[in-house]
């Protein structure tokens, strides 16, 4: 997807977002290749990105609400400070991926793959982690987590 295409599919979203719908189309980059691609604050809340590869993209400041990135290429991705909150992201790679400040609370992330991944920081509130593949608890160490967080790592010593 070319810059000029990727703005309008942005352009259309936002009327979407602003019109509830009624106007503009709901972002849909399903299997769309955005590889290192700049999407710095970028509005995408409630987007479709089920397969998309993402793979060194900057999302920092990305809002990501309500997203579907489900299968989505997300590794080495810098979100530091996403909001994902309520975002699905089953069985995406964010191997290596920097989630420093990021809002991941009530974020559904079965089979994610967070080897390597940054968390410092993290919002993890209501966040179930216990299908996470390659989470260590160091990686927890410096994240936000209330009682609805769960995870299965024992705590470090």
């Amino acid at each position: 997807m070319n810059q000029d295409d990727l703005k309008s599919v942005l352009e259309r979203h936002r009327r979407w977002l602003d019109t509830d719908g009624q106007e503009g189309a709901r972002a849909v980059l399903s299997g769309v290749s955005l590889t290192g691609r700049s999407l710095w604050r970028a509005d995408l809340r409630q987007a479709c990105l089920d397969g998309a590869n993402l793979t060194g993209a900057n999302l920092d400041h990305a809002s990501l609400y309500g997203a579907s990135l489900r299968d989505a290429r997300l590794a080495r991705a810098s979100l530091w400070q996403a909001d994902l909150r309520n975002a699905d992201l089953n069985n995406a790679d964010l191997r290596g991926a920097k989630l420093d400040h990021a809002d991941l609370h009530g974020a559904t992330m079965h089979g994610a793959n967070l080897s390597d991944a940054t968390l410092w920081g993290a919002r993890l509130g209501n966040t179930d982690l216990r299908r996470v593949i390659g989470l260590t608890a160091g990686q927890l160490q410096n994240a936000q987590m209330d009682d609805e967080t769960r995870h299965s790592l024992a705590p470090l010593p």
